[in-house]
Formats: structure tokens, sequence, C-alpha cells
């Protein structure tokens, strides 16, 4: 009964919300130019002069700003075909006011070259949005303004889904739909069947605009699973672009699950976990240039975890039990960010555009624990802190991540954990790239529920899940990178790649148990599938593989179907 009140709650408001969003189109639509009628009937800004790239150096005044929202395929170009004319005709075009809402400026606001790629950048962010393109007009009115044309080109954002992938030995079945652009509104529901070797079950998710809140979102997830079920809202209203002023947000999460923990390709443990967070935040922008910006959060996080032997499961072991944790701590944040973005092309993915910042990017949290705090202590603390950086020199990209966490003074042990990561790209030509990476994390009392591993997943590709555990991990690739211009029905891009790893975790109690814990490697070869015309993120991986290990549940080669996030 409580699991059917609350899809009739939810689905009151997906009904609710939609209504909004038609009062606000229809509203909106009545005030929207039209960019074949205002600039044509104005002879000094005729659609055709408007320039691709009308300001290099300067800041312009915007004037009247002109939407146009494109289909998913030019049914002009020569290379259509009737499946792309089917396309358009069941697919509905985003209505312009939801591209509108997602604008970082107004009229009347000025806009240097750098806020033009960061509005860009956010529209191409969208799922249902395969590329943007912002152009100014040249000046042809008396308050020397310049009106600006956004267009847009819509992605096939109706998803069936029907998929067997299998990964690290362990198959993975999807089943069902999901929008992404719902009547053309923006909003992305989803409704489906999972079953992996962990659980099998439904999951009901929506996403939309908040109406009447510029450039928030909200978020409700529905998930019921044989081992437990997930309820979860968000409410964000975040820094949006560099010149937002203020954030807002909510979340409440109630997960219950049984979590099970791999090792040499078997279980090792299986915990039913209860899991709740109440958050709320709010922040401000504290000191903004042109370039870069400050800010400050506040915050208070409600977060319980309880976990439990699960007994039907002859796996379970009671010296693998993580400790409870039980966190209730106000908490203060600081970010800089510094814009510089640079429009690549075939970073992490094929033969579109991705809008790489070079600038600064540094965050860092402190969270003063108010309950669960040791024994002769008065407050336990919480810190969480981020950096990121990129370098572009000619045909070189260099990527640089960082993060260090750490609760420290609660009735369980200390934890910290520092992670680094970064990575090289260089272009030799127009069919050939490199890429490597480097990564390292090193924990002391890591959280026994998120344990550090190597993986097919997690940087040595053909073994099974949570294959090695340790304390530490390092880990390596380098891959040669094959593109070409072959394009399957202006629907997939194809990309091939050679690649080698080596990796390995090690120390800490769990190491002990590994029957490789030596270093692990694995060579291999694979095809890149990348649609740029279907709002699914990431690239499609078919690699085969051979691990490098003796290892008794390694196998000689390894065959991988998966969705990864990048080439």
């Amino acid at each position: 009964m409580h699991n059917k009140q609350l899809m009739k709650g939810m689905l009151i408001f997906v009904f609710l919300n939609l209504m909004l969003q038609s009062l606000c189109y229809a509203r909106e639509n009545a005030l929207e130019p039209s960019p074949s009628d205002s600039l044509i009937n104005n002879t000094a800004c005729k659609l055709n002069a408007i320039p691709e790239n009308q300001i290099e150096e300067e800041s312009v005044v915007v004037g009247d700003i002109f939407i146009e929202p494109l289909p998913i395929f030019d049914e002009n170009d020569p290379d259509s075909i009737p499946l792309h004319r089917w396309a358009n005709a069941f697919h509905i075009v985003t209505k312009p006011f939801v591209i509108r809402e997602r604008l970082t400026f107004d009229e009347g606001d000025t806009l240097s070259p750098q806020d033009l790629k960061e509005a860009e950048s956010i529209l191409r962010s969208e799922r249902f949005i395969a590329n943007a393109n912002i152009r100014v007009a040249p000046v042809c009115n008396e308050d020397l303004t310049h009106d600006i044309l956004v267009t847009t080109y819509d992605n096939w954002s109706l998803i069936p889904t029907f998929s067997f992938s299998r990964s690290g030995g362990n198959n993975k079945t999807i089943i069902g739909v999901r929008e992404d652009n719902l009547l053309g509104l923006g909003i992305r529901t989803r409704l489906r069947y999972n079953s992996d070797e962990q659980r099998s079950g439904y999951q009901l998710s929506f996403s939309s605009a908040f109406p009447g809140v510029r450039h928030s979102n909200v978020y409700l997830d529905l998930v019921d699973n044989d081992d437990g079920e997930r309820y979860q809202f968000v409410f964000d209203k975040p820094f949006f672009h560099l010149g937002t002023k203020r954030m807002y947000f909510a979340e409440y999460l109630d997960d219950k699950r049984v979590e099970d923990i791999f090792q040499n390709d078997q279980t090792r443990n299986s915990i039913d976990i209860e899991h709740r967070r109440v958050a709320v935040a709010t922040g401000w922008n504290v000191g903004n240039s042109r370039q870069e910006t400050q800010r400050i959060s506040i915050g208070f996080t409600d977060e319980r975890s309880v976990f439990r032997i699960d007994e039907s499961s002859p796996s379970s072991n009671p010296l693998f039990l993580p400790d409870e944790r039980n966190y209730q701590y106000p908490w203060i944040q600081f970010d800089y960010v510094q814009r510089n973005i640079a429009v690549l092309q075939d970073v992490y993915l094929i033969q579109q555009p991705e809008d790489i910042n070079l600038g600064w990017q540094f965050s860092t949290k402190l969270g003063l624990e108010l309950s669960d705090v040791a024994d002769g202590d008065e407050f336990g603390y919480h810190l969480d802190t981020h950096a990121q950086k990129a370098w572009q020199y000619g045909a070189s990209l260099f990527v640089a991540k960082s993060q260090f966490s750490a609760d420290i003074n609660t009735t369980a042990k200390d934890r910290m954990l520092a992670h680094f990561a970064g990575e090289y790209f260089y272009r030799a030509n127009d069919i050939l790239g490199y890429y490597s990476r480097l990564s390292a994390t090193f924990s002391s009392g890591q959280f026994k529920d998120l344990p550090i591993v190597i993986d097919d997943d997690n940087g040595v590709r053909g073994y099974a899940n949570q294959y090695q555990h340790g304390d530490n991990r390092i880990s390596a690739s380098v891959e040669a990178r094959f593109y070409t211009d072959y394009n399957i029905y202006q629907l997939f891009n194809l990309g091939f790649a050679v690649f080698a790893d080596v990796g390995r975790a090690f120390s800490g109690e769990l190491a002990q148990f590994n029957e490789d814990d030596g270093i692990l490697a694995s060579t291999g070869l694979g095809a890149r599938l990348y649609s740029n015309k279907a709002s699914t993120p990431g690239v499609i991986h078919i690699d085969l593989s051979t691990p490098l290990s003796d290892g008794e549940s390694v196998d000689s080669w390894a065959i991988s179907l998966q969705m990864r996030n990048s080439f």
C-alpha cells in the first residue's frame, strides 16, 4: 500500500508539472520573437547576414534573442534517407521556451566571447540537444545592441531499451523505455526493468526544470527491487553559470538494498543496507570577475547508513561488516572556478564538439559532526576537497584531477582517502590519436561497503568485478585510437582502439584474500560506436581483451559489450 501511494503521488506530480510546463510554453511562445519574421523584416539584420563568429575580443550588448530549434536530421542533406525523415516526423522538436530557460543571458546583458562559449557549452550538456550555435548579428539599431540567434539541433530522445551486456564475468539485462525530451518540454522520464548479478527490479524516474524557478531542476526516482527499494527527491538550483548569484538545494533519499561485495570473481559478502539522507544547502557568489568566480555555500546533512549481514546468503561474513554511520553536520564550502572554455573534438567522444574548461576548478568543504562523535571529543570533522585543471599545447591536451576526503573523530575508525588522476591526449593526424592515463588512490580506514578495487571498470580491463582489493590502488593505461570518417546512416560514428592496462590494489586487511596479489595487466583491442543523434550519453565499447594473469578466476580471453563515459 505504501508503494502504491508513493506511485500515485509521483504520477500526480508528473501530471501537474506537465500542465504547468504547457502553460509556460503557451505564454512564452506568444512572446517569443520569430527568427524568420523579425530578422528578415529588418534589412540590416537579415538571417543570412549573421556571421558565424561576429565577436572575437570585444563584448556586446544583447538586443533581441531569437531561438531556432531544429529537428534531428537535415532532410536537405544529400545523404538523407527515409529513416531520417521518419525520425523527424515522429520527434517533437524542443520548444523555444525550453531553450530560453537554459540560456545564461537576457536582453540588455553584456556578453564576452567566453560568455557565449559558456552558454553554448551549457546547451550542449543537455541530453536532448546534439549541438548548439550562438551567433551575433551586426549592430542594426540606434541603441547599438546586437541581436542574438540561438540555433539548437535536437537529439533523438525516445530510447526503447533492450540490452544485454557482459563485463567482468557478469551479465546485465535492461528492458525499458526512456524519454529525455517529453513533448519537446525538456522533461526526462524513465521506466525500466533491470537485472544484473546483484538484483532485479523496476525503476520509474522523472526529471524536469522546475516551473517558475529559472535554472532549477526537480528529480524524482522510485525503485522497487527484489532486495529493497529506493525513494529519492531532489530540488536543485545550482550555480548554473559563472555569473549565477544564488544556489539552493534540497534532497531526501531512502534506500534499502542488498549489496554484494565481490573478490576473486566470487561473492565475498552480502550486506543488507539501509541508507537515508536529508540535505539542504544554499550558496552565494561572493566574488565575480569576467573569467573567474568565488562562491560560499552552507548547508546541513543528516545521513545514516545501517549495515546487517544478509542471513539468506551463504557468502555472508561478519568479518567484513561495515561500521554503522550516523552523521549529522552543518558544513561550509568554498568554490573557485576559473573559466577558459576551449571547444575541441575527439577527446572523450567521436566527431562531436566538446567543451573543455582549461581553467582551474577548486572546491573544499568542511563539516562539523554533531552526532556520531568519538568518546572524549567534542566534535567530529568531515572534509572533502576537489581540484581540476587542463592544459592544451598544440595537438596535446593534459587533464589533471585530485580529491581528498576525510571523516575524523567519529565513532568509527578515522577515514582518509586521496585520489589523483592524469590524462594525456595527443592527436597525431586526422586518423590516429594517442591516449594515456595514470591514476592513484591511497586510503586509510576506507568504508568496507565502498572498497578500493581493481577490475574491468577500475583500471584494468578483462578482470571480474572487484577482482583485487586493497587500501591503495595504482593503475595506468595507454591506447592508440583510430578515428574514421565512416558514419552509419548518420546514426553512429565509428572508431577503434588498441590498448594496454596495468594496475594493482595492495596493502590492508582485504588484500590478503586476493588470489593474485601482484600487478595485473591486460592487452586488447576494440571498436567504439558513438551516436551524436541520440540522447544516450557515452560511447559503446566492444572489447576483446587478454588478461595477463594466472589467477584461477581469470579467463584467458574476455569479451565486453558496454556503455562507457568516453572513448
